[in-house]
């Protein structure tokens, strides 16, 4: 609805814009029947900029904006859903990506899983530039190789006047396999790695020598491009591309190396998200608190290129690829992570992590957890019981390091309640918080643990999957046994009575059903088998174990509804539980409050029901908790006759090799057949690539303009150097990064070159990156380029937060007249 363009001014300095008279202008230019006075095709088109929204074209993709922050919630206690209700009662730059580089039509979508997943826009991830619009963070710590000595105890016997906690962890992705772990996750290849999830530890080489192997009926060769992680928050797992084809191993070898994960070759595309169930607080980042009882798109994400996500008590949080934090909902407590308890309805960026490469995240009830790339521990949030770690029950609203594991490397986390748990690369378990009821399982229940300390109990195994939720948690060794303990109401440890126990506990009857993964909930657990198959336990009364009754289960007992499906993950929430298949399908059941299981009504079900809206989609990772749902879908998941269609045998994913190269031809002199002229600079390019990709240049060559003739050099004036790169680089790679000070600049030249997918994704990225301490520059920015549409983004934001915005320095950068227009839109 908006328009802008490049402007002039007449003799008494006011701007006259060229809108009238653009389309006239470019249409008569672009068919050869117009030059410049001079015969310059690019100084008549440098002039001229299309009305936004004009192009014919439209995005392929979910193209419903945010719509914005919609005003902020109260701070509402949700306790209610504490541990006995259910029985008896902005970032500094983003890159986008297209993996369909001719396909260029582009169409409005609903914002629903029916509709394509962003075009197949990915990324992976922000870029960490700096300027004036961000703030840099780093911990600047090496880290060492971890044994499996006991860290400092600090355990209290004081109680905690605090309120108790409610939630449920987050259970990920199932699978299992040997491989070799290196974890880098800046390097494109994504990797699996969510909540609930097994561990490739990283930083470790592994043995793979006299391995037999468990048979092989994940289907691999029909799955998707991911590792595939099982469990509570889990560790990232960068699968090594000469381990991408190795045999899996038994879990009765006594190769403590090893580690249970589904292996495959990486892709290098994003994993788009759909949420749904309660939206309250925001958690489903779709910009408002409304409900959802289907999956639908998070188009604010759209860019990001995600490849991890974890739910929490009212709120959620995602991984990057580049090893960047977004976290949205709830923010009281600060487990947001902003340095401030207020709500977010769209993802915001964690500044105060920009900097350091964070390899898997989790959320607790109230508070959130991230580990780095050298194994260190963050954690930030609700302190109450000591379940940060930091030896006291403060809180904090941003990123803390864990200093008691500093020289331990730590791969996998697992929150619950009151509670953490974190493994080691040796296998190791520390746990610390609440000790009522055994949760943090050092056998002792008065008091609090507030640093974290070593699991004497199963110091003598290899931890290789980790679950927590509400008040017990499970893992699971390299030996395939299952270890459960805490609250044991209602069966949920599976131990065949509703005792607490203290420490962990073997579930003996699950010995020899080969598990990979468990995942608690916060009233019942499951566990997914090698054979596919998933056993579930604890309470019962909403449906949520899917045996078709609302029963408690006390010991381990096989859903037979799902018998002959194979499944790859469980997630279970506070009272429902999702799975997803081998073939990327979702099956959701339990109680279906607030559309949390996606079947379009909040009725109960109490058998796995196949969710209808992401039929056709192929869904890599489900998370839950209380109260929402969520999940992550490769893009471009091509269907035919309602299934999925397999490529020929002979086709391979596009590789980020591939991307590089691309990259690497532009701007190259020796290989051109054209040069253009920025800022007094040669640029070299390629007619055919540029043609093809936009019909800007197409029309240029076809123009027979001299300029165009071989060997003359085209001028592009009123655009910098940097920002005709990214023009072209986007136009080679369908993958450019945008950093926040290009991005009004870069908005206009796509609007110029008729790039609608890139202005766009310019509109999204400023939408989620602006901020208190970049508002200001942006308008002022904004303002001055006459680039109405990032100006209002801008004014929007401010005028929501002016009581903040107008304390701080930004603010000083604002004209008197911009001052006045914020003024007069104030309420």
């Amino acid at each position: 609805p908006f328009s802008f363009g490049r402007t002039d001014v007449d003799k008494d300095g006011e701007a006259i814009p060229f809108i009238g008279t653009i389309n006239s202008t470019i249409h008569k230019t672009m068919s050869g029947q117009a030059s410049s006075p001079n015969g310059s095709f690019s100084n008549v088109a440098a002039g001229c900029s299309m009305r936004e929204g004009g192009s014919s074209r439209s995005i392929n993709s979910n193209n419903n904006g945010n719509g914005g922050s919609s005003s902020s919630a109260a701070a509402r206690s949700q306790h209610h859903h504490e541990q006995h209700q259910q029985q008896g009662g902005g970032a500094v730059g983003e890159r986008i990506m297209h993996h369909q580089p001719s396909s260029f039509g582009e169409s409005s979508a609903a914002s629903s899983a029916s509709a394509p997943p962003a075009a197949g826009i990915s990324s992976s991830g922000s870029s960490r530039s700096t300027a004036r619009f961000s703030t840099n963070f780093s911990s600047g710590e090496g880290y060492n190789s971890d044994g499996c000595a006991a860290a400092a105890g600090g355990g209290s016997g004081g109680g905690s006047g605090s309120s108790a906690m409610q939630g449920v962890t987050t259970s990920e992705n199932g699978g299992m396999a040997a491989a070799a772990a290196s974890n880098n996750s800046a390097d494109g290849h994504y990797q699996n790695s969510n909540s609930n999830g097994s561990n490739l530890h990283h930083h470790e080489q592994r043995a793979y020598s006299n391995e037999e192997n468990y048979p092989n009926n994940f289907e691999l060769s029909s799955r998707n491009n991911y590792s595939n992680s099982a469990g509570a928050p889990s560790s990232q797992h960068q699968l090594d591309d000469s381990m991408s084809t190795s045999p899996q191993k038994s879990p009765t070898s006594n190769n403590t190396s090893q580690h249970y994960s589904q292996y495959s070759l990486p892709y290098p595309g994003e994993l788009t998200v759909y949420s749904w169930g309660r939206g309250e607080d925001g958690q489903l980042g779709i910009g408002d608190t409304s409900d959802q009882d289907i999956p639908t798109y998070v188009d604010s994400l759209r860019g990001v290129g995600v490849k991890q996500i974890a739910c929490g008590s009212g709120h959620t949080v995602v991984l990057t690829g580049e090893g960047e934090v977004y976290t949205w909902g709830r923010g009281d407590d600060g487990r947001l992570g902003h340095g401030d308890n207020g709500w977010k309805y769209v993802p915001r960026l964690t500044i105060s992590l920009t900097g350091s490469v964070v390899v898997n995240v989790t959320c607790g009830s109230y508070h959130t957890a991230a580990v780095s790339s050298n194994g260190d521990l963050f954690t930030w949030g609700g302190g109450m019981y000591g379940k940060l770690g930091h030896g006291n029950e403060s809180g904090h609203s941003t990123p803390r390091r864990v200093e008691t594991l500093v020289g331990l490397s730590i791969v996998d986390i697992a929150c619950g309640s009151r509670h953490t748990a974190v493994v080691t690369t040796k296998g190791c378990l520390y746990t610390w918080g609440d000790k009522e009821n055994g949760v943090a399982g050092h056998g002792d229940t008065e008091g609090h643990q507030y640093t974290p300390k070593l699991l004497e109990r199963l110091s003598g195994k290899k931890v290789v999957q980790l679950s927590a939720c509400g008040f017990h948690t499970g893992c699971l060794t390299d030996m395939g046994e299952v270890y459960t303990w805490g609250e044991g109401k209602f069966g949920r440890l599976g131990h065949g009575a509703e005792r607490n126990c203290h420490s962990p506990r073997l579930v003996e009857s699950l010995l020899g059903k080969r598990p990979i993964q468990i995942a608690c909930g916060g009233f019942h657990s499951a566990v997914v088998t090698q054979d596919g198959k998933m056993y579930t336990f604890g309470g019962g009364e909403h449906g949520q174990l899917g045996h078709g009754d609302k029963v408690n289960k006390v010991k381990p007992t096989l859903v037979q509804a799902l018998d002959p499906i194979f499944l790859q993950q469980i997630t279970c929430g506070w009272s429902h539980s999702v799975a997803l298949t081998s073939k990327g399908e979702v099956y959701t059941w339990g109680n279906g409050d607030h559309g949390k299981l996606g079947h379009g009504s909040g009725k109960k079900v109490s058998t796995p029901q196949l969710v209808e809206k992401l039929v056709g989609q192929n869904v890599v990772r489900v998370a839950s908790y209380n109260e929402h749902t969520a999940c992550l879908i490769e893009p471009h998941s091509v269907t035919q006759g309602g299934s999925r269609r397999a490529a020929p045998g002979t086709m391979v994913p596009i590789s980020a090799g591939f991307l590089h190269d691309l990259k690497e031809m532009l701007n190259d002199e020796e290989y051109s057949d054209v040069t253009f002229v920025v800022e007094g600079r040669p640029v070299y390019a390629l007619r055919a690539v540029l043609g093809k990709r936009c019909e800007h240049f197409a029309a240029m060559f076809r123009s027979g303009m001299r300029e165009c003739e071989e060997g003359a050099e085209i001028p592009i004036p009123n655009t910098s150097y940097a920002v005709f790169l990214l023009i072209l680089e986007y136009l080679y790679t369908d993958s450019v990064k945008i950093e926040l000070e290009h991005a009004v600049e870069l908005y206009i030249a796509a609007d110029l070159y008729q790039l609608a997918a890139l202005r766009e994704m310019c509109c999204v990225v400023v939408r989620r990156s602006v901020g208190s301490e970049n508002a200001a520059y942006l308008l002022q920015s904004a303002h001055e380029a006459h680039c109405h549409v990032m100006k209002d983004i801008a004014m929007e934001y401010i005028v929501a937060n002016f009581d903040v915005i107008s304390k701080s320095d930004g603010i000083k950068a604002v004209s008197h007249g911009l001052l006045l227009e914020i003024l007069s839109l104030r309420p």
